[in-house]
């Protein structure tokens, strides 16, 4: 090839070159960013995986399994776990604590993780010694929040995941609402500015109202955020229960609390709690949101 040829196919092979890593860069800088990193079949994945193990209450071996089970996929997703060990009214308790580092949690998202005793909402008289199955109550707020530990960048406000234990068993002889939650914060020294509660947000006909006793400001963001999500349907802009829910002791003790719950739901401690009553189009929507509210903290 002629010395000349030559130059000019080197300066040709450049120039595409350059055009090609121009392009990239420019594809980078002006790539909108990904604001769907839940996965909400993993979420549903989740829900079934909990409900394969069977009712989950205090005590049982399916909440021994779910215990060890989301213990080990919090820390297969990079999250250190500690686990809070205490008793309330005689019965012990384990609350799952997951944490990136040593700060204090500027935010805690939580649910519960323990089944009802019992499903004594259930038509069927001989339904309701036997002790439901909780995809939803339950199930559904573990779910999201596995898929938030799995899902959200590690460069967040300092965050804590908690799963907390013996809440749904109170109008039972011998324990009350709330224990888990209850003996967190009278036991661990954290005053977070924000705590939010997902509870009973897998239904497949989900609404979620403003819960009345909830810190109107936190609220507001969250419900805003899945405004601009396009989730105003599920998230209704609309008071309408006073709950007695894990939120209520943070917000006896002065700290600002959220409850995200559907209680607009018709199988509440009846065996008919099951999977199909459970969509992953709810569990994106709760998520989603939840995630982009975290990330814009």
């Amino acid at each position: 090839m002629p010395k000349r040829a030559a130059i000019i196919y080197l300066f040709s092979i450049f120039a595409l070159l350059a055009l090609v890593a121009g392009w990239y860069i420019a594809s980078f800088l002006n790539r909108e960013p990904d604001s769907v990193s839940f996965d909400s079949s993993r979420a549903y994945a989740d829900v079934q995986t909990q409900v394969a193990f069977g009712p989950r209450p205090p005590g049982s071996a399916g909440h021994a399994k779910v215990h060890d089970w989301i213990r080990a996929e919090l820390e297969s997703a990079g999250w250190v776990v500690e686990v809070q060990q205490t008793e309330r009214l005689g019965h012990p308790i384990y609350n799952i604590i997951a944490k990136r580092n040593a700060d204090a949690p500027q935010v805690i998202l939580a649910a519960h993780y323990d089944t009802r005793f019992m499903a004594d909402n259930d038509p069927d008289p001989a339904s309701q010694t036997q002790a439901p199955l909780g995809a939803n109550d339950g199930a559904s707020g573990v779910a999201v929040l596995l898929e938030l530990a799995r899902s959200l960048p590690k460069e967040t406000v300092p965050l804590w995941l908690v799963f907390f234990d013996a809440e749904d068993n109170g109008r039972i002889e011998g324990w009350d609402w709330v224990l888990g939650s209850r003996a967190f914060v009278e036991e661990i020294p954290v005053r977070p500015e924000a705590v939010v509660i997902v509870d009973m947000i897998g239904d497949s006909d989900l609404n979620i109202h403003l819960e009345q006793s909830s810190n109107p400001v936190i609220r507001a963001e969250i419900w805003g955020t899945a405004e601009k999500l396009g989730y105003g349907g599920q998230f209704i802009n609309q008071e309408k229960y006073n709950m007695l829910d894990d939120h209520t002791p943070f917000l006896e003790a002065g700290i600002p609390a959220v409850d995200i719950i559907d209680f607009d739901y018709p199988h509440y401690h009846t065996m008919q709690d099951t999977l199909d009553k459970v969509s992953a189009e709810s569990l994106q929507a709760v998520g989603e949101t939840l995630w982009n509210w975290v990330v814009e903290k």
